[in-house]
């Protein structure tokens, strides 16, 4: 299991433009496809519900090596709600990268260079699923706002991770949840993505933004 997660997240092949694929699932789900140009070129696919997808280079070079695909969605929330979920066994694997670089005397470099949501892994307390003993035993949520996140995973949210996590959403395949600054954020390897994955990612993410604005304004409330 770690074997095939560290494949994913070290050097991967050679890039592999995956522009078709992307404008076969925007035209399909009937979303707006653009190529862009420039000093870093990629693709966007935008949604009528207001979230997009983005595909080009990655963001987070410490775990995501070559292509990286974003979920992206402003989501209502006050900027300084963070959450991460993730597997276990991905939130392991950084928990050791983590230790090592802080064991290896390099703790101003880390400060400077890690991701925000690999720091939240040794900063944030734990978000507690016990409806969803499922949840619980394959993935860790932490955040500095445990109520609120809370409230996010209603009853509809849980059944669909629930889902995801017996059918597609496998240890091995990276995928990173985040709140952060407003923006609900999945990460992923772009490397090679297809249709049917990218199907099931982007309905999920379509749930969990949409849930997200909710909670957003019941919090507000």
């Amino acid at each position: 299991m770690f074997s095939a997660i560290k494949r994913l997240i070290g050097a991967g092949p050679k890039v592999v433009d995956q522009g078709g694929v992307l404008a076969a699932w925007a035209k399909a789900e009937g979303h707006a496809f653009k190529h862009v140009t420039g000093r870093k070129p990629g693709y966007v696919v935008e949604t009528k519900r207001g979230w997009r997808a983005e595909w080009g280079a990655s963001q987070r070079s410490l775990y995501i090596h070559g292509q990286e695909l974003r979920f992206r969605s402003e989501s209502g929330m006050p900027h300084d709600v963070q959450m991460v979920m993730l597997t276990r066994a991905l939130a392991q694997m950084l928990e050791t990268d983590v230790f090592s670089r802080y064991t290896n005397d390099m703790q101003t470099q880390i400060d400077n260079s890690l991701p925000d949501e690999m720091r939240w892994l040794a900063m944030h307390p734990q978000v507690d699923t016990p409806q969803s003993p499922l949840l619980a035993k394959r993935f860790v949520i932490l955040s500095n706002s445990v109520e609120v996140s809370q409230l996010w995973l209603d009853t509809t949210l849980i059944k669909a991770f629930e889902e995801a996590a017996t059918t597609w959403w496998t240890d091995s395949l990276m995928l990173i949840i985040t709140v952060n600054r407003g923006m609900l954020t999945f990460r992923m390897s772009g490397d090679e993505v297809n249709p049917a994955q990218l199907k099931m990612v982007g309905d999920l993410f379509d749930l969990a933004s949409q849930r997200l604005h909710e909670t957003a304004l019941q919090t507000a409330a």
